[in-house]
Protein backbone atom coordinates (compact mmCIF):
# COMPACT_ATOMS: atom_id res chain seq x y z
CA UNK A 1 0.00 0.00 0.00
CA UNK A 2 1.54 3.56 -0.75
CA UNK A 3 2.42 5.93 1.52
CA UNK A 4 0.19 9.31 2.09
CA UNK A 5 1.69 12.86 0.88
CA UNK A 6 3.56 15.04 3.20
CA UNK A 7 1.24 15.01 6.29
CA UNK A 8 0.28 11.22 5.88
CA UNK A 9 3.39 9.78 4.99
CA UNK A 10 4.29 7.42 8.08
CA UNK A 11 0.46 6.28 9.13
CA UNK A 12 0.18 4.92 5.69
CA UNK A 13 3.53 3.71 5.25
CA UNK A 14 3.35 1.00 7.46
CA UNK A 15 1.14 -0.95 5.61
CA UNK A 16 4.07 -1.30 3.39
CA UNK A 17 7.16 0.53 4.21
CA UNK A 18 10.32 -1.91 5.54
CA UNK A 19 10.96 -4.86 6.40
CA UNK A 20 14.51 -3.62 7.90
CA UNK A 21 15.65 -5.35 11.14
CA UNK A 22 14.95 -3.09 14.37
CA UNK A 23 17.95 -2.36 16.25
CA UNK A 24 16.82 0.02 19.32
CA UNK A 25 14.04 -1.04 21.91
CA UNK A 26 13.77 2.40 23.31
CA UNK A 27 10.37 3.47 25.02
CA UNK A 28 11.00 6.96 23.86
CA UNK A 29 10.45 8.98 20.77
CA UNK A 30 12.99 11.88 21.76
CA UNK A 31 16.60 11.14 21.36
CA UNK A 32 19.12 13.68 22.60
CA UNK A 33 22.37 13.50 19.89
CA UNK A 34 26.04 15.22 21.26
CA UNK A 35 29.67 14.52 20.84
CA UNK A 36 31.65 14.68 17.98
CA UNK A 37 32.41 18.13 18.21
CA UNK A 38 29.21 19.61 18.05
CA UNK A 39 28.63 22.89 20.07
CA UNK A 40 25.57 22.05 21.51
CA UNK A 41 23.09 19.07 22.01
CA UNK A 42 20.70 18.71 19.25
CA UNK A 43 17.46 16.21 19.59
CA UNK A 44 15.46 13.66 17.13
CA UNK A 45 11.92 13.33 17.40
CA UNK A 46 10.36 10.22 16.02
CA UNK A 47 6.98 11.56 14.40
CA UNK A 48 3.66 10.45 13.50
CA UNK A 49 1.83 12.61 10.86
CA UNK A 50 -1.76 11.89 11.80
CA UNK A 51 -1.04 13.06 15.02
CA UNK A 52 -2.30 16.52 16.08
CA UNK A 53 0.03 19.39 16.94
CA UNK A 54 -1.41 18.89 20.59
CA UNK A 55 0.40 15.40 21.08
CA UNK A 56 3.90 17.23 21.54
CA UNK A 57 3.63 17.57 25.22
CA UNK A 58 2.79 14.36 25.38
CA UNK A 59 6.10 13.19 25.08
CA UNK A 60 8.19 13.78 27.71
CA UNK A 61 11.03 16.22 27.54
CA UNK A 62 9.64 17.34 23.96
CA UNK A 63 8.56 21.17 24.48
CA UNK A 64 11.83 21.49 26.46
CA UNK A 65 13.78 20.20 23.90
CA UNK A 66 11.68 22.24 21.24
CA UNK A 67 12.68 25.48 23.21
CA UNK A 68 16.34 24.96 23.65
CA UNK A 69 17.34 24.69 20.36
CA UNK A 70 18.29 27.53 17.80
CA UNK A 71 16.26 25.82 14.28
CA UNK A 72 14.00 23.14 13.09
CA UNK A 73 15.02 20.89 10.75
CA UNK A 74 11.91 18.54 9.37
CA UNK A 75 11.48 16.28 6.49
CA UNK A 76 10.31 19.21 3.89
CA UNK A 77 9.66 23.05 5.11
CA UNK A 78 5.92 22.72 5.55
CA UNK A 79 4.86 25.70 5.98
CA UNK A 80 4.04 26.91 2.48
CA UNK A 81 1.61 24.41 2.06
CA UNK A 82 -0.44 25.96 -0.87
CA UNK A 83 2.29 26.15 -2.98
CA UNK A 84 3.04 22.25 -1.80
CA UNK A 85 -0.60 21.16 -2.45
CA UNK A 86 -0.51 22.47 -6.02
CA UNK A 87 2.69 20.48 -6.53
CA UNK A 88 0.64 17.52 -5.32
CA UNK A 89 -2.43 17.68 -7.04
CA UNK A 90 -0.14 18.16 -10.72
CA UNK A 91 1.84 14.98 -9.56
CA UNK A 92 -1.08 13.01 -8.54
CA UNK A 93 -3.05 13.34 -11.81
CA UNK A 94 -3.10 10.18 -14.32
CA UNK A 95 -0.93 10.94 -17.87
CA UNK A 96 -3.71 11.33 -20.42
CA UNK A 97 -2.36 8.53 -22.79
CA UNK A 98 -3.03 5.83 -19.79
CA UNK A 99 -6.75 4.86 -18.33
CA UNK A 100 -7.72 2.26 -16.00
CA UNK A 101 -9.65 0.34 -18.49
CA UNK A 102 -5.84 -0.30 -20.18
CA UNK A 103 -4.51 -1.19 -16.38
CA UNK A 104 -7.43 -3.59 -15.04
CA UNK A 105 -9.31 -6.05 -16.60
CA UNK A 106 -13.19 -5.62 -16.54
CA UNK A 107 -13.45 -7.79 -13.90
CA UNK A 108 -10.69 -6.21 -11.47
CA UNK A 109 -11.94 -2.34 -12.40
CA UNK A 110 -15.68 -3.59 -11.20
CA UNK A 111 -13.83 -5.08 -8.02
CA UNK A 112 -11.50 -1.76 -7.72
CA UNK A 113 -14.43 0.88 -8.18
CA UNK A 114 -17.08 -0.88 -5.93
CA UNK A 115 -14.26 -1.32 -3.15
CA UNK A 116 -13.00 2.30 -3.24
CA UNK A 117 -16.48 3.71 -3.67
CA UNK A 118 -17.73 1.74 -0.39
CA UNK A 119 -14.98 4.35 1.36
CA UNK A 120 -15.35 7.26 -0.89
CA UNK A 121 -19.07 7.26 -2.50
CA UNK A 122 -17.64 7.28 -5.86
CA UNK A 123 -15.53 4.36 -7.79
CA UNK A 124 -13.32 4.73 -10.90
CA UNK A 125 -15.41 6.45 -13.22
CA UNK A 126 -15.30 9.73 -10.81
CA UNK A 127 -11.96 8.89 -9.59
CA UNK A 128 -10.41 7.76 -12.79
CA UNK A 129 -8.35 10.91 -13.17
CA UNK A 130 -6.00 10.15 -10.62
CA UNK A 131 -3.34 7.78 -10.64
CA UNK A 132 -3.64 4.93 -8.31
CA UNK A 133 -1.06 5.67 -6.12
CA UNK A 134 -3.52 8.99 -5.23
CA UNK A 135 -6.28 6.55 -5.00
CA UNK A 136 -4.72 3.98 -2.77
CA UNK A 137 -3.33 7.11 -0.26
CA UNK A 138 -7.04 8.47 -0.29
CA UNK A 139 -8.87 5.38 0.60
CA UNK A 140 -6.12 4.59 3.41
CA UNK A 141 -6.73 7.88 5.07
CA UNK A 142 -10.52 7.77 5.22
CA UNK A 143 -10.06 4.28 6.73
CA UNK A 144 -7.88 5.60 9.31
CA UNK A 145 -9.17 8.75 9.97
CA UNK A 146 -11.58 7.30 12.97
CA UNK A 147 -8.51 6.13 14.59
CA UNK A 148 -7.80 10.15 14.98
CA UNK A 149 -11.35 11.44 15.66
CA UNK A 150 -10.89 15.67 14.70
CA UNK A 151 -7.70 15.26 13.02
CA UNK A 152 -6.79 18.64 11.43
CA UNK A 153 -4.18 18.44 8.65
CA UNK A 154 -3.44 22.00 9.09
CA UNK A 155 -2.65 20.92 12.97
CA UNK A 156 -0.52 18.19 12.47
CA UNK A 157 2.28 17.62 14.64
CA UNK A 158 5.19 17.87 12.24
CA UNK A 159 3.46 21.59 10.83
CA UNK A 160 3.06 22.28 14.58
CA UNK A 161 6.60 21.65 15.47
CA UNK A 162 7.65 24.06 12.34
CA UNK A 163 4.91 26.84 13.18
CA UNK A 164 6.01 26.67 16.55
CA UNK A 165 9.84 27.57 15.79
CA UNK A 166 8.10 30.35 13.49
CA UNK A 167 6.20 31.98 16.14
CA UNK A 168 9.56 32.45 17.42
CA UNK A 169 11.60 33.25 15.36
CA UNK A 170 13.75 30.81 14.43
CA UNK A 171 14.97 29.09 11.25
CA UNK A 172 13.24 25.93 9.55
CA UNK A 173 15.09 23.89 7.68
CA UNK A 174 14.23 20.84 5.04
CA UNK A 175 15.87 17.61 4.79
CA UNK A 176 14.53 17.30 1.07
CA UNK A 177 12.41 19.13 -1.31
CA UNK A 178 8.53 18.84 -1.92
CA UNK A 179 9.61 17.51 -5.50
CA UNK A 180 11.55 14.60 -4.29
CA UNK A 181 8.24 13.21 -1.86
CA UNK A 182 5.96 13.17 -4.58
CA UNK A 183 8.09 11.62 -7.20
CA UNK A 184 8.70 8.73 -4.38
CA UNK A 185 5.05 9.19 -3.61
CA UNK A 186 3.76 9.38 -7.35
CA UNK A 187 6.40 9.15 -9.61
CA UNK A 188 8.79 6.09 -8.99
CA UNK A 189 6.40 3.34 -9.54
CA UNK A 190 4.95 2.66 -13.05
CA UNK A 191 1.25 3.26 -13.54
CA UNK A 192 0.71 -0.57 -13.95
CA UNK A 193 2.94 -0.89 -10.72
CA UNK A 194 0.39 1.00 -8.64
CA UNK A 195 -2.39 -0.19 -10.03
CA UNK A 196 -1.40 -3.67 -8.91
CA UNK A 197 -0.87 -2.43 -5.61
CA UNK A 198 -3.72 -0.79 -5.38
CA UNK A 199 -5.52 -3.75 -6.02
CA UNK A 200 -3.61 -5.99 -3.89
CA UNK A 201 -4.48 -2.82 -1.07
CA UNK A 202 -8.20 -3.03 -2.09
CA UNK A 203 -8.35 -7.06 -1.50
CA UNK A 204 -6.91 -6.69 1.61
CA UNK A 205 -8.52 -3.76 3.23
CA UNK A 206 -9.57 -5.04 6.29
CA UNK A 207 -6.77 -6.95 7.05
CA UNK A 208 -4.43 -4.21 6.48
CA UNK A 209 -6.65 -2.10 8.80
CA UNK A 210 -6.26 -4.76 11.53
CA UNK A 211 -2.88 -3.31 12.10
CA UNK A 212 -3.86 -0.02 12.85
CA UNK A 213 -4.46 -0.17 16.83
CA UNK A 214 -1.25 -2.17 17.17
CA UNK A 215 1.05 0.46 15.29
CA UNK A 216 -0.59 3.13 16.68
CA UNK A 217 0.05 1.73 20.51
CA UNK A 218 2.99 0.92 19.78
CA UNK A 219 3.75 4.70 18.08
CA UNK A 220 2.20 5.77 21.15
CA UNK A 221 4.53 4.04 23.56
CA UNK A 222 7.72 4.72 22.09
CA UNK A 223 8.34 1.08 21.02
CA UNK A 224 10.50 1.10 17.97
CA UNK A 225 11.28 -2.31 17.73
CA UNK A 226 7.42 -3.20 18.25
CA UNK A 227 6.59 -1.11 15.67
CA UNK A 228 8.46 -2.77 13.42
CA UNK A 229 7.43 -6.17 14.15
CA UNK A 230 4.59 -4.65 13.55
CA UNK A 231 5.38 -3.36 9.98
CA UNK A 232 7.51 -6.68 8.60
CA UNK A 233 3.87 -8.66 9.43
CA UNK A 234 2.11 -5.88 8.06
CA UNK A 235 4.19 -6.06 5.03
CA UNK A 236 3.48 -9.31 4.00
CA UNK A 237 0.25 -9.00 2.96
CA UNK A 238 1.35 -6.44 0.38
CA UNK A 239 5.03 -6.29 -0.52
CA UNK A 240 6.41 -3.22 -1.73
CA UNK A 241 9.62 -4.04 -3.96
CA UNK A 242 13.22 -3.54 -2.99
CA UNK A 243 13.43 -0.31 -4.69
CA UNK A 244 10.58 1.20 -3.20
CA UNK A 245 11.15 0.41 0.70
CA UNK A 246 14.92 1.64 -0.57
CA UNK A 247 13.58 5.06 -1.59
CA UNK A 248 11.19 5.62 1.25
CA UNK A 249 13.44 4.73 4.08
CA UNK A 250 17.27 3.71 3.47
CA UNK A 251 17.92 6.11 0.87
CA UNK A 252 16.58 9.17 2.37
CA UNK A 253 18.03 8.53 5.78
CA UNK A 254 21.64 8.24 4.13
CA UNK A 255 20.59 11.46 1.78
CA UNK A 256 19.76 13.34 4.95
CA UNK A 257 22.81 12.11 6.80
CA UNK A 258 24.78 14.18 4.43
CA UNK A 259 23.16 17.05 5.74
CA UNK A 260 22.71 16.80 9.05
CA UNK A 261 26.31 16.68 10.65
CA UNK A 262 26.45 20.58 9.16
CA UNK A 263 23.65 21.50 9.78
CA UNK A 264 23.82 20.31 13.33
CA UNK A 265 26.96 21.86 14.22
CA UNK A 266 25.77 25.39 12.34
CA UNK A 267 22.79 25.84 15.19
CA UNK A 268 21.04 23.26 17.65
CA UNK A 269 18.62 21.41 15.71
CA UNK A 270 15.37 20.02 17.01
CA UNK A 271 15.20 17.13 14.72
CA UNK A 272 11.30 15.88 13.44
CA UNK A 273 10.63 13.42 10.95
CA UNK A 274 8.74 9.98 10.95
CA UNK A 275 9.15 7.43 13.21
CA UNK A 276 10.10 4.58 10.53
CA UNK A 277 13.11 6.67 10.02
CA UNK A 278 14.87 6.23 13.37
CA UNK A 279 14.79 2.44 13.98
CA UNK A 280 16.28 -0.56 11.98
CA UNK A 281 20.34 -0.60 10.74
CA UNK A 282 19.91 1.83 8.17
CA UNK A 283 18.01 4.04 10.33
CA UNK A 284 18.96 7.61 11.65
CA UNK A 285 19.82 6.68 14.91
CA UNK A 286 22.20 3.83 14.41
CA UNK A 287 23.58 5.94 11.45
CA UNK A 288 24.14 9.07 13.79
CA UNK A 289 26.01 6.45 16.11
CA UNK A 290 28.13 5.29 13.32
CA UNK A 291 28.98 8.98 12.12
CA UNK A 292 30.41 9.40 16.25
CA UNK A 293 27.70 11.19 17.73
CA UNK A 294 26.35 10.20 21.05
CA UNK A 295 22.77 8.96 20.85
CA UNK A 296 20.54 8.57 23.82
CA UNK A 297 17.03 8.67 25.02
CA UNK A 298 15.49 11.94 25.92
CA UNK A 299 12.75 13.01 28.15
CA UNK A 300 12.90 9.53 30.12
Amino acid sequence: MKKLILLFTLLVSVCNACTQTAAQKSGTLLWKISGNDLPKPSYLLGTLHLKSGEYLDSIPGARAALQSCEQVVGEINMPDMAAVQMQAQQAMMMTPDTTYRMLYSDEDYQFVSEKIASFLGVGLDQMGMLKPAAINQTVVLFAYAKYFPGFNPANALDLYIQAEALEEQKPVLGLETSDHQLYVLFGMSSLQQQADDLLCAMKNIEKLLDFAPELINDYNQGDLDKLYQSLEKSNKICPSTAAEMDALNKDRNTAWMQKLPEIMKEKSSFIAVGALHLAGEEGLLNLLKEAGYTVEPAGL
